[in-house]
């Protein structure tokens, strides 16, 4: 059962807004089915940077909004923006020191209080204003999760809201800015952690994904691959129980599947990124991850499974 149900009245009727606050509210349900699991540490990293990314990006996207709106409170909503990314900020900072001492349970109440009050409190006020001018939801266009310094510049600056993160520079995961066709772009997730999976499906869905497909084995994904038209993307894991993620790239470009792979991983062995590209593998994503990073990653993929030979 989730934790938070999203509701007719945390609806504010603007689109790209509501569809933000949904995916908050599924980060907020992940926290919740991830207290007390085995790997509830690992997990909640993960999930502490999706919300990192998506805070920042979708504040971003308001505070355009806003803007383009001519609302007249946007600098004192640009304020509680700014206090509650401090705040999620320190929660992760402290994470990332001291793992235990952050719980699902914290990150959960914190969660739902922000979305309940922001929302109901904040947000609708400036529900009229944007509704009064239709075009304003035009400017959200201008920020991306993979580099959200199209945000408006802050009171007094001419520094984005949004800084920009230091995974959207790193070479690994290609350039930063790159669009990625999400709304068209089919999705298989094969991880047997069961929370991993949502956090993938959470995250892909909050990009715009439109069909997610979240199998728990190898052997559950090549018969995913069988039954149906190949995915456009593939995240598979690679230590699992059976079949591990390379014999499972292994067989899949055996079979003809060309989509672009992105293996995640906790951690690494010598050589495992060379075996891993001759299997098929096109880029990796280190656990946890983070909203962003799974953007550029996914970019990356595509760009070198275009740039590779079909004879491959």
């Amino acid at each position: 059962m989730a934790y938070l149900n999203w509701t007719s009245d945390l609806e504010t009727g603007i689109e790209v807004v509501d569809r933000d606050h949904k995916m908050l509210v599924d980060l907020l349900n992940q926290a919740h089915d991830c207290m007390g699991a085995e790997e509830e540490p690992a997990t909640l990293g993960s999930v502490l940077n999706a919300l990192i990314d998506y805070t920042a990006f979708h504040f971003a996207r308001e505070e355009r909004l806003m803007q383009a709106a001519n609302y007249r409170d946007v600098d004192a909503h640009r304020d509680m923006h700014a206090a509650l990314t401090t705040r999620v900020r320190e929660i992760r900072t402290r994470y990332a020191s001291e793992p235990t001492t952050v719980s699902a349970r914290e990150v959960m109440e914190f969660l739902r209080r922000w979305l309940i009050d922001h929302i109901l409190k904040q947000d609708f006020r400036y529900r009229a204003d944007v509704m009064a001018a239709p075009d304003a939801v035009k400017a959200v266009d201008a920020v991306s999760l993979a580099s959200p310094a199209g945000a408006p510049p802050a009171r007094g600056s001419q520094e984005p809201t949004a800084k920009p993160d230091p995974v959207a520079s790193d070479p690994t995961l290609g350039p930063p800015g790159i669009e990625v066709p999400f709304r068209t772009l089919s999705a298989l997730v094969v991880d047997d952690n069961p929370n991993f999976r949502i956090i993938l499906r959470t995250i892909l869905k909050g990009l715009g994904c439109p069909a997610i497909t979240l199998v728990e084995d190898a052997s559950q994904g090549l018969a995913a691959l069988d039954a149906g038209e190949p995915p456009g993307l593939m995240l598979v894991d690679w230590r699992m129980h059976g079949m591990d993620g390379l014999e499972f790239v292994r067989r899949a470009r055996a079979k003809g599947v060309d989509a672009p792979v992105v293996m995640i991983s906790g951690y690494s062995e010598p050589g495992f990124e060379d075996t891993a590209h001759a299997a098929g593998v096109d880029t990796f994503l280190e656990k946890p991850i983070t909203a962003r990073g799974l953007t550029l990653a996914v970019a990356a993929a595509i760009a070198a499974r275009q740039a590779t030979p079909a004879s491959e």
